[in-house]
């Protein structure tokens, strides 16, 4: 593993760079690859903004529109490819170009091992990547401005959940304040990453609540929604990840977890807690993330991934077990 330090010289030392983030992004990721761009070209270096998906509909910061949408067509060239808030693996459908870049580095704040990269930083004690990049910015001798702050700021909003997670604690908010500073609009910031909405997400959100499942006396719950359920209600089903937080509100929740079917046989997994190691239930079904906040993108059919995930949940629950052999 690299120190920050290191990251810091390298990005000094080149000149020509292509910023990338998860598959699906999130406020985190596309703050901290806005935060980094911005920092970049005031050093006058050479940087894109890259995603494999389409962006979230209601976010209006600086920037988003400098991030170019490539589907599966991607090749970095020359360029430097940074990997921001997840593994290279996990960049979506161009996740072959990012692995084939002649230079590779990569800043998440996820628990994992290194993964691949020529030069990886990984702070999972952080409370989001985008606190990573306001470190990195200062050892770069970058001072911030309303561009940067505004992006970093979502950034961690959206990891925090609005200040109100378990990762939230004092450094946060004094970051949080200094970025603030720079005349940012956090009520209208807040509100476009949580209470932005339109009306067919809301009646599928009432259709999935209104078949909410539970077991083990309420400490494990879940919701899923299949691919027609989507179509039916006309609402895009990688704009949803948040289905979770609902399921989540339970009071006697220990596990919650949500399936969405995104295209038929092809379905995410969302996994909060508020105690319990979803991370470790999260990598069983080959996905990662935080202790309480973790998913997985699964194949097959969803009732029975339904089945084999939350009678793995229940064991888990029962016994600490994951797979019954003490693991």
């Amino acid at each position: 593993m690299n120190s920050l330090e290191q990251i810091a010289q390298f990005l000094h030392d080149h000149d020509d760079f292509i910023i990338v983030g998860h598959e699906g992004p999130d406020p985190d990721s596309l703050g901290s690859m806005l935060g980094l761009y911005f920092g970049l070209t005031k050093l006058g270096k050479r940087c894109r903004t890259v995603s494999a998906d389409p962006l979230p509909p209601y976010l209006s910061w600086p920037g988003l529109d400098q991030i170019e949408f490539r589907g599966e067509e991607f090749s970095p060239g020359e360029s430097t490819v940074i990997v921001v808030d997840c593994e290279p693996q996990r960049t979506g459908a161009i996740s072959s170009g990012v692995l084939q870049a002649k230079r590779l580095v990569n800043i998440d704040h996820h628990q994992r091992g290194r993964g691949v990269g020529d030069l990886v930083y990984v702070a999972p004690e952080e409370a989001a990547t985008s606190v990573i990049i306001y470190r990195l910015l200062s050892k770069l001798g970058i001072s911030l401005d309303k561009e940067i702050a505004t992006a970093l700021y979502a950034g961690i909003v959206g990891d925090t959940g609005s200040f109100r997670h378990a990762n939230t604690n004092s450094e946060v908010l004094r970051i949080a304040g200094e970025l603030m500073d720079f005349g940012l609009e956090p009520a209208r910031i807040a509100r476009e990453i949580f209470a932005m909405q339109p009306l067919g997400f809301l009646r599928l959100l009432g259709f999935a609540l209104s078949n909410l499942q539970t077991a083990q006396d309420g400490k494990l719950v879940w919701m899923s929604v299949s691919y027609g359920d989507f179509l039916r209600y006309g609402v895009d089903p990688e704009a949803t990840d948040h289905l979770v937080t609902y399921a989540r509100m339970l009071d006697s929740a220990e596990i919650a977890m949500v399936f969405r079917e995104v295209s038929p046989g092809l379905v995410r997994l969302g996994l909060r807690a508020n105690n319990v190691d979803v991370a470790a239930l999260a990598r069983h079904f080959g996905g990662g993330g935080h202790r309480l906040a973790s998913g997985a993108t699964l194949h097959g059919d969803l009732e029975e991934l339904v089945s084999t995930v939350t009678s793995t949940a229940e064991r888990y629950i029962l016994t600490g077990e994951i797979d019954g052999r003490g693991n």
